[in-house]
């Protein structure tokens, strides 16, 4: 049987993940033509790329999200919008004393580096921030209009006769494909073909409000929170604060509580006035600083609720046609800030295995890459959900900060940690 060189290859969802595979595979082969010519489609829910919200910032770190920029030809567009002030830091208490500060002027690394200034201690690349949507823009803007057909949600994926994976639509169409990678994120649907294995609750939930004109409108709110991240942690309970373009912040208020906190609480959730008073009753021995980001916010509430995967049991038996990338993969909480880089790391290096396998002499070149890409990214993912969930139960402890600080200094390099009061 001669091999095809030009596989029908179908992304289900218009993620990072997605998306990043999308743009380094097809950068790459524009710039080293080769005889392997695939056609690639992703397909995504909703109807529009700006019909919903796309979350806050990230942190983009240098072996993953970083390099997978630059192998999408991505870099010089990246580094206008980065924002490596985004790097400050600060960790408190409860009662608003400063345990870490991190102002995020670091040294800028080597000569020769392609990255801007230098991060934190032990990160020569440093890790710049992006808000989603800006991030998820330069990787849309990156790919052929026709590549992404928006409005087109899958809700069946079969094996066909023809031994490729049929994709049904909710228009009620149908299409065959060679390969079929799921980038449907936490609940994906790609997923449940390959392992019963499904997310479980985290034991935290996360409220989070927003906060606008932090610098011209209530500038005591931008000086408090600073450039970069906030972090208050006392008693099981947190405030995560994380500006974002635009003079904008969010504050993600965080919980150690039940599943079904939110509908058992009997917090009136759609009512501001009537959820301000309740969170406030949760936080009601923290400072007053911590507390007027709450009573400052503009109008809307989100409750979120954290799910995770199982560090060690989140694999799922290899199949012919078929595997996942990002939080279908390895979903994990938001608590080391590697979601978005692990998901960039799938879709960089499942292109560079299709890549590969196209090149060598190989009887089933899309099966040999998936095999090699589900090989590599196992361990990988694996280190960063056990780091994630340690991270979890350090910051959201009854001895944090202290316990928060004590991870950090255990995963720096010795020497490395900043000093704290």
């Amino acid at each position: 049987m001669p091999l095809n060189r030009s596989p029908r290859i179908a992304v289900v969802g218009a993620g990072p993940a997605g998306l990043t595979f999308a743009s380094v595979l097809l950068h790459q082969l524009s710039t080293a033509p080769t005889a392997f010519t695939p056609n690639i489609t992703l397909f995504e829910r909703v109807s529009a790329r700006a019909s919903r919200d796309q979350g806050g910032s990230l942190d983009i770190h240098g072996p993953t999200g970083q390099r997978a920029l630059r192998l999408a030809g991505l870099w010089d567009e990246f580094l206008k919008v980065a924002r490596y002030e985004g790097e400050e830091m600060k960790i408190l208490d409860k009662t608003g004393r400063v345990w870490w500060y991190d102002d995020g002027n670091h040294d800028p690394p080597g000569e020769g580096s392609e990255g801007g200034p230098g991060g934190p201690p032990g990160e020569a690349d440093g890790r710049p921030e992006i808000d989603r949507g800006i991030l998820n823009g330069l990787l849309i803007d990156s790919l052929p209009a026709s590549a992404i057909q928006w409005g087109k949600a899958v809700t069946a994926l079969e094996r066909s006769a023809s031994d490729a994976h049929k994709l049904t639509f909710s228009d009620g169409s149908s299409a065959e494909f060679d390969l079929v990678i799921g980038g449907d994120g936490a609940w994906s649907k790609t997923r449940r073909l390959l392992t019963p294995v499904v997310p479980h609750y985290s034991g935290v939930t996360m409220i989070e409000v927003r906060l606008s004109g932090v610098d011209s409108r209530i500038p005591h709110i931008g000086a408090f929170v600073g450039q970069g991240s906030l972090m208050a942690c006392s008693d099981n309970k947190g405030m995560f604060v994380q500006r974002n373009s635009g003079e904008r912040v969010r504050v993600y208020f965080s919980i150690r509580c039940t599943e079904t906190w939110q509908k058992d609480c009997g917090i009136d959730w759609n009512s501001l006035a009537a959820a301000r008073v309740g969170i406030r009753a949760l936080f009601a021995d923290w400072d007053g600083a911590l507390l007027d980001l709450l009573d400052r916010c503009d109008d809307g509430i989100a409750v979120r609720p954290l799910y995770m995967l199982p560090p060690d049991d989140f694999r799922w038996p290899h199949a012919r046609g078929v595997t996942l990338i990002g939080d279908s993969a390895h979903l994990m909480t938001p608590f080391a800030g590697e979601g978005v880089n692990m998901a960039m790391a799938d879709g960089m290096e499942l292109a560079e295995a299709l890549l590969d396998a196209f090149k060598a002499p190989n009887e089933d070149p899309l099966d040999s890459a998936v095999k090699a890409y589900e090989k590599k990214m196992y361990p990988r993912a694996e280190e960063v959900m056990k780091d994630t969930w340690q991270s979890l139960n350090a910051f959201m402890n009854p001895d944090a900060p202290q316990s928060g600080l004590s991870f950090f200094a255990a995963m720096l390099p010795p020497g490395t940690m900043p000093e704290f009061e």
